[in-house]
């Protein structure tokens, strides 16, 4: 007999949190000037991300490439860490985070499901005993290379990797929070 469980799905950036993780971790990382400038130099890529000629993949691989390759992985989580720490508490949607919390009280089983990568997430959802299914990036050499080592963590990609981590079977209740367009086919797994 199946045991009556509630899981919860959350979205991160422009959901849980209320901006572009990726863009404020770039920021914090490397200062603004070199933010920008960055996006600067990859804005053909992203217009034609926008326009749908290359994939959200790839162009995503373009900015970590650009900004992240060869930085080494110690390093790179330390900063991951502090950004964990000293901003995400901040930039949280109130309404959001109180369901987040709503569930951890009512001992509901809670993930994140990000494009975004665990490491500047954990550090803050561990608190909570929250577990992150995200992008995860390449390391060689405990370097980052500027590849992604799995699919990025967007889309219909979202379900096939809660299908990996979950067997939704088992849960009564499913509650999903997103906002964005990759968040739609995740938004369907809602069952009440």
């Amino acid at each position: 007999m199946k045991a009556d469980t509630t899981l919860a799905l959350f979205d991160f950036d422009k959901t849980l949190y209320k901006k572009d993780s990726l863009i404020e971790f770039t920021k914090f990382s490397q200062g603004n000037l070199r933010f920008y400038l960055g996006l600067l130099y990859l804005s053909p890529y992203l217009i034609l991300m926008k326009s749908g000629i290359l994939s959200n993949k790839n162009v995503k691989q373009k900015y970590i490439t650009y900004f992240f390759k060869s930085i080494e992985y110690d390093c790179f989580k330390k900063i991951a860490t502090d950004f964990a720490v000293q901003e995400i508490e901040r930039n949280l949607n109130p309404e959001i985070y109180e369901k987040f919390l709503m569930h951890i009280n009512a001992k509901h089983q809670v993930f994140i499901v990000t494009a975004s990568i665990p490491e500047w997430i954990e550090p803050w959802s561990q608190k909570f005993g929250v577990k992150v299914i995200g992008s995860n990036w390449e390391i060689a050499d405990n370097k980052i290379t500027g590849k992604l080592a799995t699919e990025n963590c967007y889309g219909k990609e979202k379900v096939n990797r809660i299908n990996e981590t979950l067997d939704l079977e088992k849960f009564d209740k499913i509650y999903v929070y997103g906002s964005g367009k990759g968040d739609s086919e995740m938004l369907q797994l809602f069952k009440e």
